[in-house]
């Protein structure tokens, strides 16, 4: 669709025309009918017509704001029912449809959309009616032509369908010069699309937030009970002493008033000034006992009520004072830890010290014992500062302690021990237990295959031999020597024979020096034998395919080859085919109870020497060697952080496994030589996870893959087709060895209605083991 208002930019409000014509005087169309049709995609708008027209009319259609204006010029509406045609919400997405006349000779239709503007095309034209398609801007409108209902057929009309945006030969600018970035654009070069926007992303959502266990304290002051319901009519006092008042208010209810005006020794300016402090009232139909402890809050004046006399006084001494005591033993918390806490809401915490002194001996400057300190006590308590505004709530409540019995004992007013108890009895809740089984599964998978020949076979006065990819041609009666042994043979230099070989004559010569005794073939000569030849010793206890001396005279000795000794003169092959595979098994499956802020630790190792440590005294120079002992196996290490009223549990897990690899030889110094055992280790440390109760944890991954491929063969033979896997030998060792641990935690119901023990099975064994034994009678039976 060519869109005017884009391109040209000169037609005010977008004006797209739909169909065209030229502007010809044209009859009047009377429309006598208006009906909407809801289709899939939109609505169809059909207007009925009367009479044969020459030629349909024209349609402008005029987008304004949320509305879609469609103008029907030379037509008149002409309705049985009224002047005009209105219809709410057709579609979603349109909120109204509207058909009025508009002058003398012109129709209008309104479409109106709820939040965009709706887009319409023109349908069908002529053969007795006008049909006109609305949808919203996000669907497609239906193209397809309806059956009139009736109307005929699109391709049965007389004229064919008007295109709404008909080929216009009359171009406002012909071949427009297009400039892109300075650069002009060839006619008829498409350009690229614009880059479509990216899509956005999700809004930000919160984390989930899990129900939090909300406890309220009544923090209000204490009430002093004048024990009367008289009413004050009215009263008005201004600046007046607040003793005065209270004074008066206490008369009122008839009760005795005593007032204190001495500061004792631990007052302070402040308390002073509490003593002096004045009230101003205007008060009408209030209980005189509201009244009276209205005035005590805002001086901040203490008091106490002993049968019908009321102490009043900045600071009242203790017996004057409605002072009780409360001893809590706790569970749970530590007595000091509790005390401190009560400290920080200005409780005077009352703490007993006794240190330790070490004994020293003059003499030798050593610790020979301790003694211990006078016995010291701390006071702890919040400081009140005048940048402070939170209130402390126990201020003037004393709390001792006691370590060994775990006890916290409160002194002070009734209200404030109250308010206390209850934050001892939030604080001294019990830690939760869960109960983690772990599964420790090491996988390995080996796979190894093994393939090899093996043959030899005589000929003549040589032999020929392949073994495992190694092939050896011999020609002549014995095998050559190598480098090594020819060098040590008949070249210098030559290790000469030591010893004499005795004459049965008495007389003794020098043998002389024929071979290497480091290789020789045959066992070293007895010189002290007193035999004037050297054999080998040859029997059913010795090789007899071993060479050796065979005949000695004065000249030389004469070496030749055993009478068993016989050359390869069949042809003998093996074949060697072997696929080795490998397993799974659990290395470990405890269950372990451990409570919250505490871990558990599993090792299953063995010990081995991982290393040495070597320490040389500067001054004697004596060497001491210690071995580092090392562990392999299993360590597997849980540690618990938090157990939340919502059934969470954040833990963490550090799984090591190590197995010895291989061993080592190493010179430690001073020609000590050690061997240590190399560890092959594999750790993870998971960090801090969140589970929820009775929820699996697989860890994986921790994984060692090994692939080695070993393959020997005879050169150009091991090359061959088929027949070549008969020279060459390979061996292909596939080794993955992978860790995986299950981790499930329950939490542990240890109230009173819990049962004893948590989800346990016993196995048959541990039946047997647990089921009580029949008492064997040992004492013996009578004769």
């Amino acid at each position: 669709m060519r869109k005017y208002d884009q391109k040209i930019g000169i037609f005010i409000g977008a004006a797209v025309i739909l169909l065209a014509a030229k502007p010809l005087q044209a009859a009047i169309t009377q429309i006598t009918g208006v009906k909407v049709e809801q289709k899939e995609k939109g609505i169809h708008l059909i207007l009925t017509t009367v009479g044969q027209q020459e030629k349909p009319p024209q349609i402008f259609t005029v987008p304004l704001g949320h509305d879609l204006i469609a103008d029907i010029p030379n037509s008149q509406l002409m309705l049985p029912n009224g002047e005009s045609f209105r219809q709410e919400n057709p579609f979603p997405g349109i909120a109204a449809i509207e058909v009025s006349q508009l002058g003398s000779n012109s129709i209008r239709v309104v479409v109106k959309g709820e939040k965009e503007r709706p887009t319409g095309q023109v349908v069908q034209q002529g053969g007795g009616g006008i049909t006109l398609s609305f949808a919203p801007p996000s669907l497609n409108l239906g193209l397809t032509a309806e059956k009139p209902g009736e109307t005929p057929p699109l391709v049965a009309q007389t004229e064919p369908p008007i295109d709404p945006f008909p080929n216009q030969n009359e171009v406002l600018i012909p071949n427009p010069d297009i400039r892109i970035d300075g650069q002009p654009v060839p006619n008829g070069v498409p350009q690229e699309p614009a880059p479509e926007a990216p899509q956005f992303l999700p809004r930000a959502v919160a984390p989930p937030v899990g129900d939090i266990a909300v406890s309220s304290i009544d923090s209000s002051p204490e009430i002093i009970d004048l024990g009367t319901d008289v009413l004050i009519p009215r009263l008005v006092l201004r600046e007046a002493p607040a003793r005065e008042v209270l004074s008066l208010l206490a008369r009122a209810a008839g009760l005795n008033l005593v007032l204190s005006d001495t500061v004792t020794t631990e007052g302070s300016e402040a308390t002073a000034a509490q003593a002096n402090t004045v009230v101003s009232l205007d008060l009408e139909n209030q209980p005189v006992e509201e009244v009276f402890n209205s005035v005590l809050t805002i001086s901040g004046l203490q008091a106490s009520r002993k049968g019908n006399t009321i102490y009043v006084g900045a600071r009242l001494p203790q017996d004057a004072r409605n002072v009780i005591t409360r001893t809590f033993r706790l569970n749970q918390v530590g007595a000091e830890s509790a005390a401190v806490f009560l400290g920080t809401q200005g409780a005077e915490v009352q703490i007993l010290e006794q240190t330790t002194e070490d004994i020293i001996n003059p003499e030798t400057n050593q610790r020979i014992g301790t003694r211990l300190q006078p016995p010291t006590i701390r006071s702890l308590t919040a400081e009140q500062t005048e940048a402070a505004l939170g209130p402390l709530l126990l201020r003037g409540l004393t709390v001792t302690t006691d370590d060994r019995l775990n006890l916290v004992t409160m002194v002070g007013d009734p209200k404030k021990v109250e308010i206390a108890t209850a934050l001892l009895t939030q604080l001294d809740a019990r830690r939760r237990q869960v109960a983690v089984n772990v599964k420790v599964i090491d996988v390995n998978l080996l796979n190894e295959k093994t393939f090899g020949s093996s043959f030899s076979f005589g000929f003549d006065n040589g032999f020929f031999v392949q073994d495992q990819g190694s092939a050896l041609l011999n020609f002549g009666g014995i095998n050559p020597p190598n480098t090594a042994q020819a060098s040590g043979t008949f070249f210098p230099p030559i290790t000469p024979l030591t010893g004499t070989i005795t004459d049965p004559s008495g007389a003794g010569f020098e043998f002389a020096p024929f071979f290497d005794p480091q290789s020789a073939p045959f066992n070293n000569i007895n010189t002290d034998s007193g035999f004037p030849y050297a054999r080998p010793n040859f029997g059913t206890n010795n090789n007899p395919f071993q060479p050796g001396v065979s005949d000695i005279t004065d000249d030389g000795v004469e070496f030749s080859l055993p009478g068993l000794y016989q050359y390869p003169r069949r042809f003998l092959l093996t074949l060697d085919a072997q696929i080795t595979n490998g397993s799974a098994k659990i290395l470990t499956d405890p269950t372990l109870v451990v409570q919250e802020g505490q871990g558990a630790t599993v090792r299953l190792v063995e010990q081995v020497v991982s290393s040495i440590n070597t320490e040389i005294d500067s001054e004697s120079g004596v060497r001491t060697i210690t071995p580092v002992i090392g562990e392999a196996g299993l360590i597997l290490a849980v540690e618990v952080e938090r157990i939340d009223d919502n059934g969470y549990i954040s833990l963490s897990v550090n799984p090591t496994v190590s197995a010895p690899s291989t061993t080592q030889d190493f010179d430690s110094g001073g020609g000590a030589s050690n061997q240590i055992v190399l560890l092959n280790e594999r750790k993870l440390s998971s960090g801090q996870l969140r589970l929820r109760d009775g929820q699996t944890l697989i860890v994986s991954g921790i994984i060692q893959d090994r692939d080695r491929v070993t393959i020997s063969k005879v050169p150009i033979l091991g090359d061959l087709p088929l027949l070549g896997s008969l020279f060459r030998s390979s061996q292909r060792e596939n080794i993955r060895s992978e860790v995986i641990i299950l981790l499930t935690p329950q939490i542990i119901d240890d109230s009173q209605n819990s049962n004893f023990g948590y989800d346990y099975t016993p196995s048959p064994e541990a039946r047997e083991i647990l089921q009580p034994q029949p008492e064997v009678n040992t004492q013996e039976a009578p004769p």
